[in-house]
C-alpha cells in the first residue's frame, strides 16, 4: 500500500528531491545486538512523515544461510547475530557497503546508516561500553560525510537508548572467545559469517533476556552538507566528527532525561495505559 501522507505542518526536510530537497542521511547508534534499531526508527519516520527511509544492514540480515546462523549463535552464543529475528528487506534494507551508500543517495533516496556496525552491535555491557559509539576514526574512514556532500545530503543524527538494559549478558564477545574449545568453534563460525567491514569480529555475546524497559529516540538537528567540499578530506573529516560528537551528546542528553521519567519502567506505564483502554502512550518529556 502507499506510505500515508504526512501530517499537516510536517518538516520540508523529509520531501521528495524532485521538489528541490536533497536527500537525507539519518545517522545513528546501535544499542545492543542491534537488530531492533533499524525496524523501529523507519517504521515511525514513515508513520510520521510518509517518508520511505532505505536502511543500510549488515549483510548477514540478509543470507540465505542467516536460519542456520541464528541456531548456531543460540547453541555457541556467537555468529548468528540479529539477521533471523526481522526481515529487514520488508523495511526496504540493503546490504551496507559505500556502493550501495552512493548509489542511494545519488537517486535521491532518504538514507539510514549505522557507522558503528558489528563492533557497536555487539558491544560489552559488562566492560561499561554501554550507549558508547565505536566508529572508525575521522582519520581513516569519513566516507559517509564525503558521499553525503557530494549529493548535497541533510544529516540527521538519530539518538536510541533502551534496548540495552532489556538483557543481562552472561558472556561478552572476549569471554566466549576464550572458552576452551567452543572459543575455537565460535571462531571459525565468525569467519564464515559475511562481512559488511573490513577487519570486523562477527561475535555476538551471550545474554539472558529481561523485562524490556521503555525506548527513548531523539532525531537531532539537521546537518547541511552543502557547503562541505566532498574532494577536501580534512573538511569531509570535520563534518564526519561533528555528526558523532552531537549524536554522542543526543545519547547522554537521553540517559538524563529517562532518569526523571516515572514511566520509565513497564508495570507503572501499562497500569496507566490500560486505565485508558490502550487509547494512547504515556506522556514522554519534551527536548
Amino acid at each position: 500500500p502507499p506510505p500515508p501522507p504526512p501530517p499537516s505542518g510536517a518538516s520540508p526536510v523529509l520531501k521528495e528531491r524532485a521538489q528541490g530537497v536533497p536527500p537525507v542521511l539519518f545517522v545513528g547508534n546501535h544499542q545492543l545486538y542491534g537488530f531492533s534499531d533499524l525496524p523501529l526508527v523507519v517504521e515511525e519516520i514513515l508513520a510520521q512523515r510518509g517518508a520511505l527511509v532505505r536502511a543500510l544492514a549488515h549483510p548477514v540480515a540478509f543470507s540465505s544461510s542467516r536460519t542456520t546462523a541464528g541456531a548456531n549463535a543460540t547453541a555457541t552464543g556467537g555468529g548468528g547475530g540479529g539477521g533471523g529475528l526481522v526481515d529487514f528487506e520488508t523495511f526496504g534494507a540493503v546490504p551496507v557497503s559505500g556502493k550501495a551508500l552512493f548509489k542511494l543517495l545519488s537517486r535521491g533516496e532518504h538514507t539510514l546508516l549505522y557507522p558503528g556496525g558489528v563492533r557497536e552491535a555487539f558491544k560489552s555491557t559488562k566492560r561499561g561500553e554501554s550507549y558508547q559509539l565505536f566508529w572508525p576514526d575521522a582519520s581513516e574512514s569519513a566516507d559517509f560525510a564525503r558521499v553525503a556532500a557530494r549529493f548535497n545530503a541533510t544529516i540527521v543524527p538519530v539518538a536510541a537508548v533502551g534496548a540495552e538494559e532489556g538483557f543481562e549478558m552472561l558472556l561478552d564477545a572476549d569471554e566466549l572467545l576464550a572458552l576452551p574449545f567452543l572459543g575455537g568453534r565460535v571462531k571459525e563460525g565468525a569467519a564464515r559469517a559475511p562481512v559488511g567491514r573490513p577487519g570486523e569480529r562477527f561475535v555476538s555475546p551471550v545474554s539472558l533476556p529481561k523485562l524490556p524497559g521503555r525506548y527513548y529516540f531523539l532525531f537531532g538537528a539537521p546537518i547541511a552538507t552543502g557547503g562541505v567540499d566532498a574532494r577536501d578530506k580534512a573538511a569531509c573529516a570535520a563534518l564526519y566528527s561533528q555528526v558523532q560528537r552531537e549524536l554522542e551528546e543526543a545519547l547522554q542528553y537521553l540517559l538524563s532525561k529517562r532518569d526523571a521519567d516515572p514511566y520509565q519502567e513497564v508495570l507503572p506505564r501499562v497500569a496507566v495505559e490500560a486505565s485508558w483502554n490502550w487509547g494512547r502512550q504515556v506522556p514522554t518529556f519534551r527536548p
